[in-house]
């Protein structure tokens, strides 16, 4: 009997971890990655001067299957606890999230880091699977109730596939599976806001003595040092910040070119801190459209085609990569249970 043939949409914690999941099982899986990497908004940016963490800045875990998972992801070398010198300040209404600035209960959970970058956190998930990167899928075709197509925006033509898991964020999966289904249209009532990112180096450590800034600024929602040394005197040079802009500020300047971006949140920092920016070595921005889920799903996946097209996505349950890791895992699942039983 040939293998149960799945496509996963999208290369992100939910994405990788339906594959990992469903290819620990037997099934023949493809991933499709719309970007040249892996991990989504565990995202880093790699530049002459060094990488940038521009996506995600640390994750925490609650869920104890989770949490298993950080532990692997530490025995792994890909993971390891982050304790910075952290400034808070006066917080919006919205509650910080990591997806992709903040994480958890600031008290009281531990903070991990992607080691080297946040993208290597994906690493226990990456099985011998397919990956079809740089493939943005623009349609699902069923041929019969139980098998299906895919298209990309290069008239390429994938399939057929005997299931499909889409885990872009909620926008762009309601796009792909609204016109299959109306068990979709739930989708439409999440909410996602937009994250816009500056990446910078200073040519001299950035004088102040915290590493991290939750809450700064209007304007700023986070800002923080790429490098885990706290002492001041023997900062590495160019010293790397990224800085997140909050929400509202996001969406009221989505538009903005990007040396607006830069020359409005570099305001903000130097606003926020007191202390004359040191010269930049250099610096860059970059919009996330869809960062922050405002508004869930409130359930850990949907699916629609008789069981065999699954949505998943943290959107689904929240703004933390945790919720992306359960929906994917929940996704897996419930494609077993209609497939194999």
């Amino acid at each position: 009997m040939p293998p149960i043939k799945i496509a996963v949409i999208g290369a992100g914690m939910a994405g990788l971890k339906a594959a990992s999941t469903l290819h620990k099982v037997g099934m023949d899986i493809t991933v499709f990655e719309k970007s040249r990497g892996l991990g989504g908004r565990l995202a880093s940016r790699r530049t002459e001067f060094g990488h940038f963490n521009h996506g995600a800045q640390y994750i925490t875990a609650r869920h104890p299957g989770f949490n298993t998972f950080l532990q692997q992801a530490t025995d792994h070398n890909a993971a390891q606890e982050w304790q910075p010198n952290l400034h808070r300040g006066t917080p919006p209404d919205a509650t910080p999230s990591d997806a992709p600035t903040h994480a958890g209960n600031l008290a009281l959970d531990p903070w991990y880091q992607g080691v080297p970058q946040m993208n290597k956190l994906i690493r226990p998930l990456v099985e011998p699977f397919e990956i079809q990167k740089q493939h943005r899928i623009t349609s699902i075709e069923t041929l019969t109730p139980q098998s299906f197509m895919l298209h990309d925006d290069l008239d390429g033509e994938f399939g057929p596939f005997d299931g499909v898991i889409v885990t872009a964020p909620a926008p762009q999966t309601a796009e792909l599976l609204r016109p299959l289904s109306s068990r979709f249209d739930p989708i439409g009532d999440v909410v996602i806001a937009p994250c816009w990112s500056v990446m910078v180096a200073f040519k001299k450590p950035l004088p102040t003595a915290f590493d991290a800034m939750l809450y700064p600024s209007p304007e700023i929602s986070w800002a923080a040092r790429s490098t885990q040394n706290n002492d001041i005197f023997h900062r590495r040079t160019p010293d790397h910040w990224v800085l997140h802009a909050s929400p509202n500020w996001s969406r009221d300047h989505l538009e903005d070119d990007k040396d607006r971006v830069i020359e409005k949140l570099l305001s903000a920092l130097r606003t926020a801190s007191g202390i004359k920016l040191p010269d930049l070595q250099t610096v860059q921005a970059h919009r996330w459209r869809y960062a922050r889920t405002e508004i869930p799903l409130g359930r850990s996946h949907l699916n629609g085609m008789n069981g065999r097209i699954i949505a998943a996505g943290d959107w689904c349950l929240g703004a933390r990569v945790e919720a992306a890791w359960r929906s994917g895992q929940s996704a897996a699942h419930a494609m077993i249970e209609t497939l194999i039983g």
